[in-house]
């Protein structure tokens, strides 16, 4: 086991090296391509200009951090978004230098595209061969249990402190030199041990020069994200929020300008719809309700009327059902092409929602007669990203009423996956999907 640290080490110098030669290989092809002689020395000039930054990109997005070498699908995917950031900051240096006009597109084109090519290809390989260099654990542990049943089977790195001859005394040094000669070359020391041991052996695991933990197993349901020091004492930080600083100032960077363009291009639209809703039926031609919100707040979300007037229902306690007769006429269009929800454009642009989200549920709303937080508590941690105009449930056909339990948990499984999961590359994507299921057989 002592091997694996070495052996992701080499892994992540042939993450470097084989990017290094992709790039290298392919402007060497694109001038190839371009009918021009090859040129080594033009080669390296592009390599040690675009590299250095591809690099430091590659540093943010975990390009060539070991972890990711065995999985071709994480190794990828962070090389991807680094290589796309390297691709943006090279054509803006062109740009602003106006170097633009002294460059063929076509060429710089070619070269990126073959590249991306070599780059995956390699990746994928070098993902093929790390996981039959580490096996199913790329990690060295060293399982140490002490005075406690060992669980499952017992693997390579999991052993007994009786039988290796360790006690938790720092005055005995042999003990000390012991768990030290024990834990060289491992990535971490897991100490599982009986309640009344852990104080000592939390001294002597800090002894040791690399991570180790002690397993408790009564914190389990507490499901503790991290551990903190608060007025001299410990605290267990339960919940941070799924996305950090950088990436809610992106996302809500992202949603207010989107919401902010499409609010301009859909206005003639939206003042077409409001015509025609105020001549179909009596009535506002919106319809305001509560909805649950970020952190469980609750604010109003905006629709098009869709229902006459005098069956509007504020709480949501009643769900549409195919062919309500609460819905007029053109609020069954509405409803079929998601028209509806265009003012809701407006709760994105002041923050109240997100172009891409968990949909937004009013108070009131059941499946088989339950609230949803009596089927499952899970429903309130879908709430610690924004609601959005379309979701993750939305686009994998989870629409209409929950009539069943499996209705809405179906829909809580996809939203709480969308807040584990979330990346702006996902959103994207959601976006790109939610043109394909505008019109639906369960939007009504």
């Amino acid at each position: 086991m002592r091997g694996t640290r070495i052996k992701r080490r080499l892994l992540a110098v042939a993450l470097v090296v084989s990017d290094m030669i992709a790039c290298l290989v392919a402007v060497l092809l694109s001038q190839l391509a371009y009918g021009a002689p090859l040129n080594l020395a033009v080669a390296g000039t592009v390599l040690g200009v675009t590299f250095p930054v591809y690099f430091l990109a590659g540093l943010q997005t975990g390009a060539h951090n070991p972890s990711v070498a065995h999985r071709a699908g994480a190794s990828i995917r962070s090389a991807g978004i680094a290589f796309a950031v390297t691709a943006a900051i090279f054509f803006f240096a062109l740009f602003a230098t106006k170097l633009g006009a002294q460059v063929s597109r076509l060429q710089v084109g070619q070269t990126l595209l073959i590249c991306l090519v070599l780059g995956t290809a390699a990746r994928y390989a070098i993902a093929q061969r790390a996981q039959r260099m580490l096996g199913p654990k790329p990690f060295a542990d060293l399982c140490i249990y002490d005075d406690v049943p060992m669980r499952g089977a017992r693997g390579p790195g999991a052993i007994r402190a009786v039988e290796a001859g360790l006690v938790p005394n720092l005055a005995r040094p042999e003990m000390v030199s012991r768990l030290g000669a024990l834990a060289r070359g491992m990535d971490r020391v897991v100490v599982h041990c009986s309640t009344e041991r852990r104080e000592a052996w939390s001294r002597a695991l800090k002894c040791v020069d690399i991570r180790s933990e002690i397993v408790m197993p009564e914190l389990t349901g507490l499901m503790p994200l991290d551990i903190r020091h608060r007025n001299g004492e410990v605290s267990l930080v339960l919940a941070n929020g799924p996305l950090r600083w950088h990436q809610r100032l992106m996302k809500n960077l992202f949603d207010r300008a989107v919401a902010a363009v499409a609010l301009v291009l859909c206005l003639p639209l939206m003042g077409l719809i409001a015509l025609a809703v105020k001549l179909d039926s009596p009535g506002p031609v919106l319809f305001g309700q509560e909805r649950i919100g970020l952190g469980n707040r609750h604010f109003k979300i905006w629709k098009f009327r869709t229902m006459r007037a005098e069956h509007t229902d504020h709480r949501g306690d009643v769900s549409t059902e195919r062919g309500d007769y609460r819905i007029t006429r053109l609020g069954a269009f509405l409803r079929n092409t998601s028209l509806d929800e265009l003012p809701q454009l407006y709760n994105v642009l002041i923050g109240q929602m997100s172009i891409v989200g968990p949909r937004p549920h009013a108070a009131g709303s059941r499946a088989e007669q339950l609230l949803f937080w009596d089927i499952d508590e899970r429903y309130w941690y879908r709430h610690s990203i924004k609601p959005g105009l379309t979701g993750l449930a939305q686009v994998r056909g989870l629409r209409g009423a929950t009539l069943k339990r499996c209705d809405f948990e179906q829909r809580l499984f996809a939203d709480l996956e969308y807040v584990a999961n979330w990346s702006l590359l996902s959103d994207l994507l959601i976006i790109f999907k939610t043109f394909q299921v505008l019109v639906h057989r369960n939007a009504f």
